[in-house]
């Protein structure tokens, strides 16, 4: 048995992703009861059943069935049922009792089963199955790991800490530190359990326990009044949208529960409605927090007391984790049917500001400052190819653009065939100013996540080029180039040189069990030439090949999103690039704001045929626009334009007082919102328009006008 079957199963009580309780006990998510409550020493057969034959209810009754455990001059345990045998326990389970005579380990196990049997249901008889058998066997470390999780479910807070505390001394075992952190919570003490979170152990934690850590976490900033900070947390993990499960969805709950305690209300409707989808099992309440957000009937967090510790539900964690009441979901009506056009008004402000101070106008009056787009966020996410550059060619406005903002900026690139250093020198030779901890790449991440599904000193085969080699033994893997060598996983990024050898090499190993990684999927790569063969065409080789699909680092996947934000440290960073299938959906997996600069791959044409997961925040030319009024550039309704779509046909028109920069953020919104309605078919997309100057600025943005 693995050290990861072993680790206490996190969906019987355990709940720490900072949502409200509200019956007082000591669930942290309001969570419902229904999950069953397993730990590693749950039975194989009977793992984590919450038994619904009543067996389990008042089990210590005299009328019931039962038979004594307790002795001279043990204190009474409560009754066990006569159908609870020690097989029951999993066998590899048992095999931790050895050390105890065979009578006293039967009784252990047999309360052992009990409290996997009663725990979901009845938390304070399940405690007192897991005191008995630490009376028993108070040296064995699986029975303290028991006693404490069953503490921490009923809201022993101090029990629980310290159990699980001699727990891990005993077993060495990581999984139980989000526990221990959330106990801390519940003591009031959501410093400590930051603390905790952050310090060497917490930070070494990998997979299911890594993310139950964040979820503490961010409970724990929320707790503290630092909600963006519990939404950065939780961004570090994989956010993307439609998967399912009970992992996920308290993943899902947790970042909604964030995003609502910072008061981004409509953001957390998104994030509850991707909860209650992925909720299978029904053990968070997101449906009944949806219900709650449309009707208004939610509490600021801020205006909440705590409680004393000690009591039921006693800590700011046990808040509710809710925004102001004008968060409300608003309902929309149902397009009429008709035969005429869709019309939209849609347009700019009457003047364009380059920047958020207000100018003077003619008659001396001073018009409203508009906020600029940078002053919005806190750090830049920046691509790199067809960004900031397009091979060995500064791409204009880049150079003079980062170098005159102050906002904090990180080069983000799916490009796995360089090291840091590498891209610092190329950004360099082009009049750039980078250091080699502002980029990011996908090589890096896909190295972290080899890490976490490999042992360390395990190999893995590389595709592709000595800098991602290097990345892989730099997190304690070694490297081979051949299949012969049985790698234990595959790691492909892109590299000029791979070709049929190598990618035959991928495909044996991959065919021989191997984990597969793909750097990036990336079908082209942008140059100065045109777009050239990209990692994802080679990807797709191998998978064509095998019938396998990799697990992907690179945008749209989320790890290496997750890991700039976790570079950056910022509290509301933006992605700006040139792909939509890439940097516009990776934004959206971690739920970030994105621009799309149309100087690389996506035109924008590309952009009005965008899916819902493909459309960015902002649209602009190139990276000078960075500095525009935010709201000029935002894809939104905005007066001054008049757009009607029929068929296939949209045609443009102007009032006359719309700004230019803003024409075509208002045509993709009156675009996407006719397409959405079913209005619009966009297999044969036309642009048109009667004005000479609307269809100058579409041609000159690529959109495709006919007359």
């Amino acid at each position: 048995m693995s050290d990861r079957d072993r680790t206490p199963r996190r969906d019987g009580g355990q709940r720490r992703d900072g949502g409200p309780r509200r019956d007082g006990d000591a669930r942290r998510d309001g969570s419902s009861r229904r999950e069953s409550g397993q730990g590693r020493y749950a039975g194989s057969g009977r793992q984590g059943s919450s038994r619904r034959d009543g067996a389990h209810r008042g089990a210590g009754r005299a009328d019931r069935a039962s038979r004594g455990t307790g002795s001279a001059g043990r204190p009474d345990e409560p009754a066990l049922p006569e159908d609870v045998a020690a097989s029951d326990l999993d066998s590899d389970v048992r095999r931790d009792l050895l050390t105890l005579d065979k009578t006293n380990a039967e009784n252990v196990a047999r309360h052992l089963v009990m409290v996997t049997r009663v725990l979901a249901d009845d938390p304070a008889l399940a405690l007192e199955h897991a005191r008995a058998a630490r009376r028993r066997a108070g040296r064995v470390g699986l029975v303290r790991e028991t006693l404490g999780i069953a503490a921490y479910s009923a809201g022993e807070w101090q029990e629980a800490v310290s159990e699980l505390r001699a727990a891990r001394r005993i077993t060495g075992n990581p999984g139980l530190l989000p526990l221990i952190a959330d106990a801390e919570r519940g003591l009031g003490r959501p410093v400590r359990a930051v603390e905790i979170a952050r310090s060497d152990d917490g930070q070494a934690l990998t997979g299911e326990d890594r993310t139950e850590m964040r979820i503490v976490e961010s409970g724990a900033r929320i707790d503290l009044g630092e909600a963006e900070k519990a939404v950065v947390t939780l961004q570090a993990e994989d956010l993307t949208p439609g998967r399912s499960g009970t992992p996920v969805a308290r993943l899902y709950y947790a970042y909604a529960s964030a995003l609502l305690a910072a008061d981004r209300a409509d953001d957390a409707v998104t994030w509850f409605m991707n909860a209650a989808a992925a909720d299978v099992d029904d053990v968070t309440d997101a449906e009944l927090r949806l219900v709650e957000l449309a009707e208004g009937d939610v509490t600021d967090p801020a205006t909440v007391p705590t409680e004393e510790a000690g009591e039921a539900g006693s800590t700011a964690a046990g808040q509710s984790i809710a925004g102001p009441g004008d968060g409300a979901v608003s309902e929309t009506a149902e397009p009429a049917e008709t035969s005429a056009p869709v019309v939209a008004a849609v347009g700019a402000p009457p003047t364009h500001e380059r920047a958020s101070a207000a100018q003077p106008t003619e008659d001396g009056e001073t018009p409203v400052a508009r906020e600029s787009l940078l002053s919005r966020y806190d750090a830049l996410l920046l691509d790199l190819d067809g960004t900031v550059y397009a091979g060995h060619r500064a791409l204009p406005g880049a150079r003079e653009t980062l170098a005159r903002i102050d906002t904090a900026r990180y080069f983000v690139t799916n490009n796995a065939s360089r090291r840091p250093a590498e891209v610092v020198e190329h950004l360099t030779s082009l009049g750039f100013e980078a250091t080699a901890e502002q980029v990011v790449t996908s090589a890096q991440s896909a190295a972290r996540l080899l890490a976490e599904h490999v042992s360390p000193g395990s190999r893995a085969l590389v595709i592709g080029t000595d800098g991602l080699a290097q990345e892989v033994r730099e997190v304690g893997i070694a490297v081979t180039r051949s299949a012969a060598d049985r790698p234990a996983a595959v790691i492909q990024g892109h590299s000029p040189e791979t070709g049929w050898a190598e990618l035959s090499e991928a495909a044996l190993a991959i065919r021989a069990g191997a984990l597969w990684i793909a750097c990036n999927t990336d079908a082209t790569l942008p140059s100065e030439r045109g777009m050239l063969v990209g990692n994802g065409s080679m990807v797709a080789a191998v998978a064509n090949a095998t019938g396998t699909q990799p697990l992907v680092a690179g945008k749209p996947a989320a790890p290496l999103m997750a890991d700039a934000i976790a570079r950056s440290r910022a509290s509301r960073p933006l992605v700006v690039g040139d792909r939509l299938d890439t940097d516009i959906e990776g934004a959206h997996s971690v739920g970030l704001d994105s621009v799309l600069v149309l100087t690389g791959v996506s035109s924008a044409m590309d952009l009005l045929n965008a899916p819902p997961e493909q459309r960015p925040t902002y649209v602009v030319g190139d990276l000078t626009d960075l500095a525009a009024a935010a709201d000029t550039v935002r894809i939104d309704a905005h007066d001054g334009w008049e757009v009607a779509v029929d068929g296939t046909v949209v045609t443009v028109g102007s009032t006359g007082s719309g700004d230019l920069q803003s024409l075509l953020p208002a045509l993709a919104s009156a675009v996407w919102s006719a397409a959405d309605q079913g209005s619009l078919d966009m297999s044969e997309l036309a642009v048109t328009s009667a004005d000479p100057d609307v269809q100058g600025v579409l041609e000159s943005v690529g959109v495709t006008a006919v007359r």
